[in-house]
């Protein structure tokens, strides 16, 4: 039997070759060049950040004093009278406030890049001439609006906060004047220079009614010139942003936020307003506004597609003290815990609106609604599911794609009610266990951080294992050096993708299917490939002439990136669903997240010594049979890529959907129902066997010739 011995049966290469034969030094001379042309554009990328950055912030000051002139300009003047002298003067200070702060951008940015100067010169107009109210909130918003997108500035935070983190905020840094229940009743208030105006009452719905988070966020960012209200821009973003939503939350009680979340639960609400742009960009009038509208659309949807049907609770109008109830739930009950309530919302409604138009009979309507229910709603809490229970949470990710093939399959409305109240019931679960605070929540947090890195990293650690065995076999020691700067190319773009997505990057659930469908797709074809080339070369004599062949013959260095890629790929896709899932699992960690760092190191730990276990007993199999194996795993670990790929870039839109029958779906081998995923990994069996074949009769071809 064969066995490995590399000293006996590996050919001794040249040190400036590997076994595929590509000259270093000149790729080393051209990486030197490449570096130091990128390290010049960095310096000439700096060397403009300091006037970037003071644009930046001269149009948040901006957009922050329009937000204020725009809410609170009614208060200073109605039908052409001055309400309040005092606050008319200030609505002109701050108007003409407002114009030094516009000159002083466009002096720095040499231009109006938001094209807002006529709009702010009208607003000015307007309040010098007491205009209307509603003509000023509006051309204060336009003009806000403007910089915003011009300005790419983000008007809501990452992720929404918990009302514990705001409470701390709030009683450390504003209890002083607003007093601890926010009845602008502090101990401070006495004392404070100027006196006027008083410090805000956030219990007065009157006063609060035309605020948004977004606005608050700015005023404790750069204070209000002229007034006691100082600027905290001290405190961290992520601090300022608890504060601000905190605020909200004062005038209603907890029970009143329960009562709210059962009516969103069972009721149509907009499929949007329970997402975090939402909720800190829209006032309270606004989020009600809101509610209001979408009952009365869906009511008249209702009565307009069956006349003689009587409105049922997913589509009757709202109370006044419902009204309340549901605002309660938005502004305070959503921050009372950090269980995804919001995004089950946004699946529960898109899934109802979905069965609604299927019914009418609107069924590619209702197959992007299907879409959109897991996209902007499930996808986006399921690394926090999955961090609880992987097998609870894979499953009702199955369900959510029959539902989308039954409404593509046209399949009765019956069925698809059916299967409605099937996810509704496994979303009712979902909350429960998302709520559900374990007894033994430090140990949780510590083994499922463990399993996280062990079972997401051991998919790229056995491919990685194997071809880096197969290149120690084959004595091609120059190029292992090319799998290791591929794998770690791919840790150090996922620690990049952690700190992005921490930081200034929101992924949106399309982005994020779209991308790991890609990196799949990819990493496919790679592991496919690789697998052939074993295959065609798993015995000892094939891949002897295989290395004296290429050691004689110079390749291109298109090899090198082609051996850099695979190991990126296969490592990276991993790293962005480690990324993902750790993400969930540190939001919901606050006090813990030093046990999700050992359980993390743990698991580690045990994936390096798995790893070095494997590259070890790899040396020591016979080498057609290591082949052979080696072969045939990358070759499933294409094939699941293969259709989870391809079901993720359906998701996302990139790739059409067409359901079939059967076979029934398996995502642990990447099995969905549908025509096109079934055709990815039928073409990789396909090919498979053709190289099973062909190996087969290029040895009995072989044999004959010795013979």
């Amino acid at each position: 039997m064969e066995t490995l011995s590399l000293r006996k049966t590996t050919p001794t290469l040249s040190s400036r070759y590997c076994c595929f034969n590509f000259p270093l030094n000149p790729i080393i001379r051209i990486c030197r060049v490449q570096v130091f042309i990128y390290l010049l554009a960095i310096i000439a990328l700096l060397s403009g950040a300091p006037a970037a950055f003071a644009a930046q912030e001269q149009a948040q000051r901006l957009v922050s004093l329009l937000d204020y002139l725009g809410s609170d300009y009614k208060n200073a003047v109605k039908n052409g009278k001055i309400l309040s002298a005092d606050e008319y003067t200030e609505m002109q200070e701050f108007s003409k406030r407002s114009q030094e702060l516009f000159s002083e951008l466009k002096q720095a940015d040499k231009t109006d890049k938001a094209g807002v100067e006529a709009t702010i010169k009208s607003l000015a107009v307007q309040i010098d001439e007491k205009g209307d109210p509603k003509s000023v909130a509006e051309l204060a918003k336009s003009a806000k609006d403007k910089l915003i997108v011009a300005y790419n500035i983000i008007p809501y935070p990452k992720q929404l906060p918990t009302l514990q983190s705001g409470k701390t905020v709030y009683l450390e840094n504003c209890a002083q004047c607003h007093g601890e229940t926010g009845k602008g009743d502090g101990p401070s208030r006495a004392t404070m220079n100027p006196k006027n105006p008083v410090p805000a009452n956030f219990t007065d719905p009157e006063r609060i009614a035309s605020l948004s988070p977004f606005k608050v966020f700015n005023t404790t960012t750069f204070g209000i010139e002229g007034t006691a209200m100082a600027s905290f821009a001290a405190l961290s973003e992520e601090q300022r942003w608890q504060v601000a939503f905190y605020v909200f939350t004062l005038r209603f009680s907890a029970d009143s936020a329960k009562t709210g979340a059962v009516l969103l639960q069972s009721r149509m609400v907009p499929r949007d307003i329970t997402t975090v742009p939402v909720l800190a960009t829209s006032s309270d009038d606004q989020l009600l506004e809101k509610l209001k509208t979408h009952a009365a659309q869906e009511s008249a949807n209702v009565l307009v597609s069956a006349p003689n049907t009587t409105l049922g609770p997913f589509s009757s109008l709202w109370t006044e003290a419902e009204l309340k109830e549901a605002l309660a739930y938005l502004r305070r009950g959503i921050l009372e815990n950090d269980s995804g309530a919001p995004l089950i919302i946004i699946a529960r409604t898109s899934l109802r609106e979905a069965a609604e138009l299927y019914a009418r009979g609107e069924k590619e309507k209702a197959y992007q609604k299907a879409v959109d229910a897991y996209i902007d709603g499930y996808e986006l809490v399921e690394p926090a599911l999955f961090a609880k229970d992987a097998s609870f949470g894979r499953a009702l990710e199955g369900l959510f794609t029959q539902y989308r093939n039954a409404i593509k399959l046209g399949v009765s409305i019956e069925e698809v009610q059916k299967r409605l109240l099937e996810i509704e019931s496994k979303l009712d679960q979902a909350s429960e266990m998302l709520t559900r605070n374990d007894e033994f929540s430090g140990i949780y947090f510590f083994i499922n951080s463990a399993l996280i890195i062990f079972r997401e990293g051991l998919e790229a650690t056995l491919v990685l294992a194997a071809i880096l065995t197969m290149l120690k076999v084959m004595g091609a020691t120059q190029a292992v050096r090319y799998i290791h700067m591929g794998w770690i190319l791919a840790l150090i773009a996922g620690g990049l993708t952690w700190v992005a997505t921490q930081t200034f990057l929101t992924l949106s659930g399309q982005h994020r299917e779209s991308m790991e469908g890609f990196i799949s797709v990819f990493a496919a074809v790679a592991l496919f490939y690789v697998g052939y080339w074993l295959h065609t070369k798993s015995e000892a004599k094939k891949w002897q002439s295989f290395i004296h062949a290429k050691v004689q013959n110079v390749i291109d260095s298109k090899k090198i990136l082609g051996l850099v890629g695979i190991s990126f790929f296969a490592v990276y896709r991993e790293a962005f669903e480690v990324v993902l899932f750790y993400q969930a699992l540190w939001l919901q960690s606050a006090n813990d997240h030093h046990l999700i760092l050992w359980g993390f190191v743990a698991g580690l730990a045990v994936l390096v010594v798995l790893t070095f276990g494997i590259l070890k007993v790899g040396l020591k199999v016979p080498l057609k049979y290591f082949f052979g194996v080696t072969g045939t795993f990358l070759y499933i670990m294409a094939f699941i890529f293969a259709g989870n790929g391809i079901k993720e870039l359906q998701v996302s839109g990139w790739v059409s959907t067409t359901p079939v029958g059967f076979p029934p779906q398996i995502p642990l081998l990447g099995i969905y129902p549908t025509l096109e995923s079934l055709a990815a990994q039928a073409l990789m069996l396909g090919a498979f066997f053709a190289t099973f074949l062909w190996v087969g009769r290029a040895e009995k071809a072989e044999k004959k010739v010795t013979a």
